[in-house]
């Protein structure tokens, strides 16, 4: 009976879910068949069109009528653009060998489950139908993608019962075991923020045995000579603190509540100061040995990268994660973020 009545609740939000959509939607549509008919009208009597500074000549759809979706997941270069550390082992993508989570090396030719998670990172607009491509990588940067599936969610606004969605695939790999690079893209033609979208799951591990050695590629997918700086880090997710109820939020200075985009300035903000690049480097404790560090490469050219990485204390026991990331350097000596790996030591 409990089951009946859940099914009823998530039947009724769906319902009401439809009704608010199609109620914006035909407002929204309104108003573009307005906005065209003022300017066919126009053309017609050989009018000039309006200039975007003539604002009294357009239609302004107010922020209670026009809302946009912001489907997103964990995405490292959107991140890592916005000056903050990350990780390769992606939050929102699962993989599972039945219903067990999968950690480590893949079989060759064995199917998986892969499920990602999809949230919206607007308050008052669902999104539809948000296309999700999954498709893999051989293990490293910059190497070529192989599509897996599509699928498509449904997705609520933040805070409602269907943020988060989630899309799963079946996935078999190639005949070709070892470790892969999983990506998931996320497509909506009206997206808030198309930059994070792209999220990817890049994950090895190996027994420390003096040392734990791993091997990916890089590859230049450019058309010119480009080239890579490779360096590691040891940041990890941070844990998450519990989530102050819609309009709590808190400017410190004066104890009140904050609007949203005042709360959201300060949690990017905090998140800028405590888990920005280049606060987390490799422990003195720790040696990574990087083979090569730096190095050129001709367009399409592919290369293997060595990394060894090593407990100083033989007494050691237990796992440890480092991040190695891939930059391109710019010629003023910019730096573009390219690809990267987890890789986790493991000693027993």
């Amino acid at each position: 009976m409990a089951g009946s009545l859940v099914n009823h609740v998530r039947t009724a939000a769906l319902l009401l879910f439809a009704a608010e959509f199609w109620k914006r939607l035909a407002v929204g549509l309104k108003m573009l068949f307005a906005t065209i008919r003022m300017l066919v009208c126009r053309l017609a009597k050989r009018q000039r069109l309006p200039s975007p500074a003539q604002n009294d000549c357009y239609i302004q759809l107010p922020p209670d009528i026009y809302k946009r979706a912001d489907p997103l997941l964990y995405a490292q270069y959107y991140l890592m653009a916005q000056g903050l550390a990350v990780t390769w082992d992606n939050p929102d993508i699962d993989i599972f060998d039945g219903a067990a989570p999968v950690i480590g090396a893949l079989q060759p030719s064995r199917t998986y489950r892969v499920r990602v998670r999809v949230w919206n990172g607007s308050y008052d607009a669902p999104a539809v139908g948000v296309g999700v491509a999954l498709s893999y990588l051989s293990f490293g940067a910059q190497t070529v993608s192989r599509p897996i599936a599509n699928a498509a969610v449904n997705l609520g606004a933040k805070g409602t019962i269907d943020c988060p969605a989630y899309a799963e695939f079946n996935w078999t790999t190639p005949a070709t075991g070892g470790h892969y690079c999983l990506q998931a893209q996320l497509s909506w033609g009206d997206d808030a923020n198309p930059g994070n979208n792209l999220g990817q799951k890049n994950v090895n591990i190996a027994e420390t045995r003096s040392p734990a050695k791993f091997v990916f590629s890089v590859r230049n997918e450019a058309s010119v000579v480009r080239r890579f700086q490779i360096e590691a880090d040891c940041y990890g997710l941070a844990k998450l603190q519990p989530c102050a109820p819609r309009g709590q939020g808190r400017d410190e200075r004066t104890d009140t509540p904050q609007p949203r985009l005042a709360e959201s300035k300060a949690r990017w903000a905090k998140a800028l100061e405590e888990q920005a690049y280049g606060r987390f480097p490799v422990p003195d404790d720790w040696s990574v040995r990087i083979v090569p560090r730096t190095l050129s490469l001709q367009p399409r050219q592919i290369t293997e990268i060595t990394v060894e990485i090593e407990p100083r204390d033989a007494g050691f026991r237990g796992s440890k994660a480092f991040n190695v990331h891939v930059f391109a350097i710019g010629e003023r000596g910019s730096r573009t973020m390219t690809g990267g790996v987890t890789l986790t030591a493991t000693k027993g």
